[in-house]
């Protein structure tokens, strides 16, 4: 079979699979938790019914024009307004422009989806493995945990979607022993469009930016020099941007959370933690309440106030680098449900497919429980797994300097991979303690990515060893 043919067998089965699950009866979604009003309101369209009836338990298929169903003060800066405002101009020139049926952001997922996917098989053509890095993509991407997202209004799938984009010029970057401009100004529109994703995908721009550091000297002219120097620099604004875009309300919920329903009740003194924070020992009578409960804190002006004032992302990352042991505790606590790729309090279909509220759908659902039953037996290996990947990865390339042309830009690329994957996690465990599923989704995400990337690397690495021994 021809290459040109086997790409197209793998995308039509990628295609077929998506299909079946997000349009063909009874469709997998995604059930609104409270995030749709983000991208909703913006756009003018509100869901019907209105109520809370749908919410957790239900997908809602139907929308309507509304400009008064917005939330300003809960709304954020993301690139997930990309597809949806391609899904909404499509909706106005082939459908009704009053009202739109989810199906419709479905559809504009599955086509940027499969043309990432065509471009990541592209530029892995050459790959002795190449097979089996294909199917395993289609095994873990055409699961239900990932591809429910697409039927929903969340921002997870902008999170998906641009770093897959960003991944394939990642490895047709590795492809090239000297870059051009042009490769160069993709990686880094893709790498700010993830980026841009969601505020929690800001402190990404830090591993992201020394990586693209790294690319200067690969670099064949000025120009792409430049052009490499101000996609690092646009890397930088788009972390800062993001990180400063989150406004005063989800900011006050996530730290919130993350102290009261995180730090205090698996704290031995919340009296002594409330002080370390900055804040009154009086509120440890919130502790064990998210920013919604009954009694919550947040009905408390004073305690919102020093929470927006004197309580922030660094300062929470200080209180914890300085307690590794709970550090560490806390991390054992929450894999039996991170490494979960089932979202938390959303059901997958609508009312009409007459299922339990709250069900979930099985139709391929392999990978979620490869995830949840094998991944979750060795979950205390994987943290000190991705970081020996990446301390190894640093050693390799100063005490190996001389390492050929072939393999030193897959080392960086590793190393890039397991930097964002910690990174991801632990910006989601310690930046808010509620929706832990959810909020892992980038790290589920990369996880993969990296069992893959290994997997595939293995025979290469493997290959001295055995050779030596064939010597011997």
């Amino acid at each position: 079979m021809t290459l040109r043919r086997e790409l197209g067998f793998v995308l039509t089965l990628a295609a077929a699979l998506l299909a079946w699950q997000l349009f063909a009866p009874p469709i997998v979604g995604l059930a609104d938790q409270g995030d749709f009003v983000r991208l909703l309101g913006p756009l003018g369209y509100a869901p019907v019914p209105k109520g809370p009836e749908h919410k957790y338990w239900y997908v809602t298929r139907t929308y309507v024009k509304d400009s008064s169903y917005r939330e300003p003060r809960w709304e954020q800066a993301t690139s997930e307004f990309i597809p949806a405002r391609i899904a909404i101009a499509l909706n106005r020139l082939f459908g009704n422009p009053d009202r739109f049926d989810i199906t419709l952001f479905g559809f504009t997922h599955t086509v940027l989806f499969l043309l990432a996917l065509a471009r990541l098989f592209y530029v892995t053509r050459s790959l002795a493995m190449r097979r089996l890095v294909w199917a395993l993509a289609l095994l873990v991407l055409t699961d239900v945990g990932y591809v429910a997202y697409w039927n929903s209004l969340y921002t997870e799938p902008a999170s998906c979607l641009w770093f897959l984009f960003f991944l394939a010029e990642s490895i047709d970057l590795c492809n090239s022993h000297e870059i051009s401009i042009g490769p160069v100004l993709r990686w880094s529109i893709f790498a700010v469009l993830w980026i841009a994703a969601k505020s929690q995908n800001a402190p990404l721009s830090i591993p992201l930016a020394i990586y693209g550091l790294g690319l200067l000297r690969r670099t064949v002219d000025r120009k792409t020099y430049c052009a490499t120097v101000g996609g690092v620099v646009a890397i930088c604004l788009a972390g800062v941007v993001m990180y400063r875009s989150l406004l005063p309300a989800p900011r006050v919920t996530a730290v919130y959370n993350a102290i009261f329903f995180g730090i205090l009740p698996e704290s031995p003194d919340p009296q002594s933690d409330l002080k370390a924070l900055g804040l009154n020992p009086s509120y440890a009578q919130y502790s064990g309440t998210v920013a919604w409960s009954p009694g919550t804190g947040v009905a408390d002006g004073a305690l919102v106030n020093a929470l927006l004032t004197d309580v922030g992302s660094f300062r929470l990352m200080a209180f914890h680098l300085k307690r590794p042991r709970r550090m560490w505790r806390h991390i054992g606590e929450l894999f039996p449900t991170i490494l979960s790729l089932r979202p938390e309090f959303c059901g997958n279909f609508d009312r009409s497919a007459s299922r339990l509220p709250g069900a979930r759908s099985d139709a391929i659902d392999l990978w979620s429980r490869f995830h949840e039953r094998a991944l979750l037996r060795i979950a205390h290996l994987l943290i000190p797994a991705l970081v020996l990947v990446f301390a190894g990865g640093v050693l390799a390339l100063l005490f190996h300097s001389g390492a050929t042309a072939a393999v030193r830009p897959w080392t960086e690329l590793a190393i890039c991979l397991a930097a964002c994957c910690l990174t991801a996690f632990f910006a989601a465990a310690f930046g808010d303690a509620w929706e832990p599923v959810k909020h892992q989704f980038l790290f589920n995400l990369l996880l993969d990515t990296c069992l893959v990337f290994g997997l595939a690397a293995l025979p290469h690495i493997l290959r001295p060893v055995i050779m030596k021994q064939a010597e011997d």
